[in-house]
């Protein structure tokens, strides 16, 4: 008999796996230098504890589970735009672009322990990382409460928009 999850918890899950990641993130970004260092090393180790449960979480949950980790298509997602119906189809590819690069940091990083010579690149995909969070924020941001924003920024403008002066009045 295969155990039985609720999506509130698997949704619950996710939320706290989240919180783990991009606080130890954060952490490690902010400390990284010589006088935190071990804090820096403990953050960005939890940062590899995190990506590694995740995806092994990803790989092992029903197909129907939102731990399941999205496969990115290419075809799907060409074809989502010309219908745009469910779920946006950026939200796999931004799923793999962080796996990949925050992972990538935390291992090259771990690496960068033992070898010297792994300092600079692993200081670069940090960098580049970032802009990879940043932008996915961005998305969700945009995607949960963006379009609503604009929309009423749009009705905004055309009410404050001044009317064009008749004729008449016009010496």
């Amino acid at each position: 008999m295969a155990l039985q999850i609720s999506a509130k918890l698997h949704h619950t899950l996710l939320k706290v796996w989240h919180a783990w990641v991009a606080g130890s993130f954060l952490v490690a970004y902010v400390t990284a230098d010589e006088d935190t260092y071990s804090m820096h090393l403990f953050a960005g180790y939890a940062v590899l504890a995190a990506i590694a449960t995740r995806v092994l979480l990803g790989v092992l949950a029903p197909a129907s589970s939102p731990l399941r980790l999205p496969r990115p298509d290419l075809g799907a997602t060409l074809a989502w735009f010309s219908v745009r119906k469910g779920r946006h189809p950026l939200f796999a590819w931004f799923s793999l672009a962080l796996l990949l690069s925050v992972g990538l940091a935390a291992a090259s990083g771990a690496l960068a322990d033992g070898a010297a010579w792994l300092e600079d690149p692993h200081e670069a995909i940090s960098e580049a990382s970032l802009w990879v969070i940043f932008a996915h924020v961005a998305f969700v941001a945009f995607i949960y409460g963006g379009k609503r924003l604009l929309t009423r920024l749009g009705q905004w403008a055309a009410e404050i928009r001044p009317s064009t002066p008749s004729k008449e009045n016009v010496r």
